[in-house]
């Protein structure tokens, strides 16, 4: 609690806005739901961002106070440590200013200099496993360099949340998939499970005369069905997969709308061109508001092989768009089938391209009818089991 009596809450982890992100949104709707019930709320994050620009040490958004500490990125083991010490002052500086009631973390590094910076009441909300996300993502490195680089940074980012596991109060993950994840690199028995939430008021249906203007608007193709992918092109997003199903599609009618940026997006556009779809896969960049596209969308593809839980497939849901993804197992380490398993949604019985393409293609025969009744059901279980007030007092009440 602060000097004036109000009671306060730290939310941190090691990116936040302008960066986007499923981690950064939930930094951002938290941070609105504590204010909503009393709370002041300080942000902590460091000053990465994708444009590489200055960003203020410290300024007000929305009535959330943001900290930033320097980053020191691309400096080596000297940066490194200055990186910490930047952190460890920044926190002790918020720490003296407010005593917060709770910390909620979202990233390992940062819950170790919180404790080490003397907070109480750390709430670990887990983004996802280092090992199964880095396995998940790796990519081979052209160089001996490089390779020890990324084993050494693979390594200790490993230790560092096998710590973070051991040192916070309480440990929050978004799914029993997570948990048993978790339990791996963890002896700890008291894991609870919570949901994260989406913005109903950003994600919502649309009927077919909106999407076909919205595409329009978007200055899109009005008379083609559209699959929207989104995310980071890295490898664990399974994009590959999607835009080779894609191809095998025998409808001219239908369009693969890919939005975001990363350092596969060079490979996917020369394979797009190999398969000669240039004109039904298209390329649409980073959106920072990416719910205009979910509307004008009229399928949503989770092809993730590993996700912690996965924000865009709640906006998808929150949207009612009809998604084709893949039964959790040992070649996709996901929530989805804890998600979609009760729906009327496309799983797939097996990861590959053939069944993708299956799925596909039973998306573009379907009746109006059919279509519909996803809709209406999927907003529906957005709508009861995905809140950020929930997860807000969740977090709160266990500490």
């Amino acid at each position: 609690m602060n000097n004036s009596g109000q009671p306060s809450v730290v939310i941190t982890s090691n990116q936040y806005r302008p960066n986007i992100g499923g981690i950064e949104n939930s930094l951002y709707h938290l941070a609105q739901e504590y204010r909503a019930m009393g709370y002041q709320v300080i942000i902590v994050t460091s000053d990465l961002n994708p444009d590489n620009s200055t960003l203020p040490e410290l300024e007000e958004e929305q009535g959330v106070r943001i900290y930033r500490y320097r980053s020191c990125q691309g400096t080596g083991a000297f940066g490194f440590i200055k990186h910490i010490n930047n952190a460890y002052r920044v926190y002790k500086k918020v720490l003296s200013l407010y005593s917060p009631d709770f910390t909620v973390c979202r990233f390992h590094f940062n819950l170790l200099i919180l404790k080490y910076a003397g907070y109480k009441n750390i709430v670990y909300l887990v983004p996802g496993v280092v090992k199964n996300e880095t396995r998940a993502s790796y990519q081979v490195e052209t160089t001996l360099t490089r390779r020890i680089k990324s084993g050494l940074s693979f390594s200790l980012h490993k230790v560092m949340q096998y710590f973070a596991t051991k040192f916070t109060d309480q440990l929050f993950v978004f799914s029993e998939n997570m948990r048993e994840q978790v339990l791996t690199i963890s002896s700890l028995n008291n894991i609870k499970i919570c949901k994260p939430g989406v913005s109903l008021e950003r994600f919502q249906i649309c009927d077919e005369k909106e999407k076909a203007n919205l595409k329009l608007a978007l200055g899109l193709d009005a008379n083609r069905k559209a699959f929207l992918c989104i995310g980071r092109f890295v490898k664990a997003k399974g994009f590959e997969t999607a835009i080779k199903a894609f191809a095998e599609l025998r409808h001219d009618s239908a369009q693969l709308w890919m939005l975001g940026e990363g350092p596969l997006e060079a490979e996917f556009k020369v394979l797009v061109a190999e398969l000669g779809v240039e004109d039904k896969v298209l390329f649409l960049g980073k959106q920072a508001q990416p719910e205009a596209y979910y509307k004008a969308a009229d399928f949503f593809i989770m092809s993730s092989t590993y996700e912690p839980l996965g924000q865009t497939i709640l906006e998808a849901l929150a949207s009612g768009l009809p998604i084709v993804a893949a039964h959790s197992g040992p070649q996709v380490v996901t929530a989805t089938s804890e998600i979609l398993t009760d729906s009327d949604n496309l799983l797939c019985s097996e990861y590959s391209t053939s069944h993708f393409g299956e799925q596909f293609t039973e998306c573009m025969n379907m009746t109006s009818d059919r279509y519909l009744k996803i809709q209406k059901s999927n907003r529906n279980l957005a709508e009861t089991r995905f809140s950020w007030f929930k997860l807000a007092e969740d977090l709160r009440h266990h500490v």
